[in-house]
């Protein structure tokens, strides 16, 4: 059976929601859903309704579900951008990995950081992925920000960052490694730097912040592949736990 249509809005709380204009537009033209037929809301906070559409882009709830609190074991991509397309498709492919939230990294060697108008393009991105991937809580996307600052932020959870394949990569623990060992605390913080690598200063702040560096093969991954690597590997170290 086809699920119905989700689009996100602010509040649930009405018993009618008027949708804006780029979702009426999905749904009516894209969709060509029909006045009376299913569809159902989320804030993106946890909370999903179910309506029925409505004349003049509104929707109708006719029932509330509880609303899901997030995962325990969330996990916060922090990453120095690559160039538009790609960084565009990391957005899309974290989100349906369920990462919690991708913090643009302000790294020495990034590729040009994206301004305000980008970032809202990044996030209609992230909340488009959110609807069809059906998860209930949104993924922010975060204006650039300093590694220092990132670091200086209270955090409950451990800390990677994936280490580049090099000579003397002694000391990195292996993706398989990091996939079996416990995670002893909710809440994991992911660091992946630009292609060229972070500077020597950098990575050296971040391990004595308590990051573990993680190798990820012998080959050279661009940005995107190697913050969604990451990505996975995390679920999968919350799996084993």
């Amino acid at each position: 059976m086809t699920q119905p249509p989700r689009s996100l809005v602010d509040d649930l709380r009405p018993d009618e929601v008027v949708l804006d204009e780029r979702s009426r537009h999905h749904l009516e033209r894209v969709l060509r859903l029909r006045v009376g037929e299913d569809v159902e809301l989320v804030d993106g906070r946890g909370g999903l309704a179910r309506a029925r559409w409505a004349p003049a882009g509104r929707a109708r709830i006719e029932e509330r579900l509880p609303p899901q609190p997030p995962p325990r074991d969330a996990v916060v991509l922090a990453v120095a951008p690559p160039r538009l397309p790609r960084l565009e498709w990391l957005v899309e492919k974290a989100c349906e990995l369920d990462v919690a939230e991708l913090q643009l990294l302000d790294a020495a060697r990034a590729e040009r950081l994206p301004g305000e108008g980008r970032l809202e393009r990044l996030q209609r991105i992230a909340d488009e992925a959110l609807l069809q991937c059906r998860r209930l809580h949104r993924m922010p996307v975060r204006a650039p920000l300093g590694l220092q600052a990132l670091l200086a932020r209270p955090r409950t959870g451990g800390l990677w960052i994936a280490r580049p394949p090099r000579p003397d990569a002694r000391g990195a623990t292996p993706a398989a490694g990091a996939a079996g060992g416990p995670r002893t605390q909710p809440g994991l913080l992911v660091l992946v730097g630009p292609e060229g690598g972070l500077q020597p200063e950098e990575e050296a702040a971040a391990l004595a912040a308590g990051a573990t560096p993680i190798a990820l093969g012998a080959t050279t991954l661009r940005v995107e592949t190697a913050a969604l690597a990451m990505a996975v590997l995390a679920r999968l170290t919350s799996a084993v736990v």
